[in-house]
């Protein structure tokens, strides 16, 4: 499937197949046709990947706004996960949920961006709740499987820091919680609210 967008840049991104998946990704997310989105591959310490607004004249209009996701090619990182070398169904729920946080950016003005970065930064509860939300919004686009898919890779894979690890487990939605979204989901097109434990 070749789906075009004009909004999409990429940024060091070599690969033709990390290209096209993006492409196929946003292509289901029609809130974001409109929207500049950049791929960038670019060296991060402390994350695989991440999506956020980029700041610019465009920042201060919500309706103008241009958002990236970005993705590491720091070697502490890529020595455990390669991008490009993981199986399909694993990018693209990673990049489904990176999306999910573009969605949820969206209507934030201004001042609720900065205090969506504040909080995120500084409180762990405020960041869990951003990722499960972020988990929700790519199951409601259909990416259900793919975002499960990518987490038990990611608990699976031997190499993997522990921290890493623990970190997933304690930010994100469990395996049980995603699979009673994609149930729902499936049955009724409709996403029940996320439940904080």
């Amino acid at each position: 499937m070749t789906v075009s967008n004009s909004n999409i840049l990429f940024q060091n991104v070599q690969s033709p197949q990390l290209r096209e998946w993006f492409t196929e990704i946003l292509a289901e997310y029609p809130e974001l046709q409109d929207r500049p989105i950049y791929l960038r591959k670019t060296s991060m310490k402390r994350s695989t990947m991440r999506a956020q607004p980029i700041i610019n004249g465009a920042f201060l209009r919500r309706a103008k706004r241009h958002y990236r996701v970005d993705f590491s090619n720091h070697l502490d990182v890529t020595q455990h996960v390669v991008i490009q070398d993981l199986p399909k169904e694993v990018v693209v729920g990673w990049f489904a949920h990176e999306l999910g946080h573009i969605v949820d950016y969206l209507n934030r003005p201004v001042l609720g961006m900065i205090s969506f970065g504040l909080g995120y930064a500084l409180w762990s509860r405020y960041m869990r709740k951003a990722e499960r939300v972020a988990d929700t919004l790519a199951v409601a686009h259909g990416f259900g499987a793919e975002v499960r898919a990518t987490k038990q890779y990611l608990l699976e894979h031997a190499t993997l820091p522990p921290h890493y690890k623990k970190r997933l487990k304690r930010y994100y939605l469990s395996a049980d919680e995603l699979e009673g979204m994609i149930l729902t989901w499936e049955r009724e097109r409709e996403m029940p609210e996320v439940v904080e434990l």
